[in-house]
């Protein structure tokens, strides 16, 4: 069964799997599954928040959408945090946000179409070797869409400094509900002390991290985004006069 998304806003989450073409199939098989698990604890952040599942395409590339274009960046965070934590291999990710205004299949979302998917598409097939992570959203919207793929360019300098240790306690700390650090410790197999979960955070750049997450987070993207189709509207209406 279709249904029909109209000036909705998303996050789409385009990836691809780092040095793919060295690791063995069962390697392979290892970080596909990651992704996959990671993305169904994601689902349990928020009702909703995963439409249809995580897919993968051309062998090593994979996608996801997100209903709240506000959680895209802690979400891209948590899925190379858990790929490094395993030490299995990282991924790049270049979000897009924006509409999704054509016919989607529920549960198959690379059969959905759009401005969220194009932006996050296109951004991974530009992305340069010096980077691994980027955030697009539509160019009209102004001085926003020229500072935030910067923020994903300097989180993405951060996370190739963890070791698996700190990648692994980062995926812990991530979560909304941002667990003290004593529970996250306790989580750890073996236990560890909040003291060690707090110098592990720190070595990591968690906070600058976390800030970065928070601000992101706290940006009104329906309202940015919905001001640039309304834009668009009133450009195309204004070219449409005789």
């Amino acid at each position: 069964m279709a249904t029909t998304e109209r000036f909705r806003y998303f996050g789409v989450l385009t990836g691809d799997i780092i040095g793919s073409s060295h690791l063995r199939s069962t390697q392979l098989s290892s970080v596909r599954a990651s992704l996959i698990t990671t993305a169904n604890t994601v689902r349990d952040w928020k009702r909703g928040l995963v439409k249809g599942e995580l897919e993968f395409f051309r062998g090593d590339g994979w996608q996801l959408l997100l209903t709240d274009p506000s959680m895209a960046l802690r979400v891209a965070i948590i899925l190379r945090a858990s790929l490094l934590a395993q030490g299995l291999s990282d991924t790049r990710v270049a979000v897009g946000l924006g509409s999704i205004d054509e016919t989607t299949s529920e549960g198959k979302v690379s059969l959905s179409m759009g401005q969220a998917f194009a932006l996050s598409g296109q951004s991974l097939d530009k992305m340069t070797q010096y980077f691994r992570m980027t955030i697009e959203i539509p160019k009209s919207v102004g001085v926003l869409c020229d500072w935030l793929p910067i923020v994903g360019h300097l989180c993405d300098s951060l996370i190739r400094q963890w070791t698996e240790r700190q990648a692994e306690i980062v995926r812990i700390a991530i979560n909304p509900s941002e667990p003290e650090y004593e529970k996250i410790g306790r989580s750890l197999k073996p236990s560890i002390s909040k003291q060690a979960v707090a110098k592990a955070l720190a070595g990591a750049n968690w906070h600058a991290i976390r800030e970065a997450i928070h601000t992101y987070e706290g940006t009104p993207w329906e309202t940015v985004l919905r001001m640039h189709t309304s834009v668009n509207q009133r450009r195309l209406s204004l070219e449409r006069q005789p």
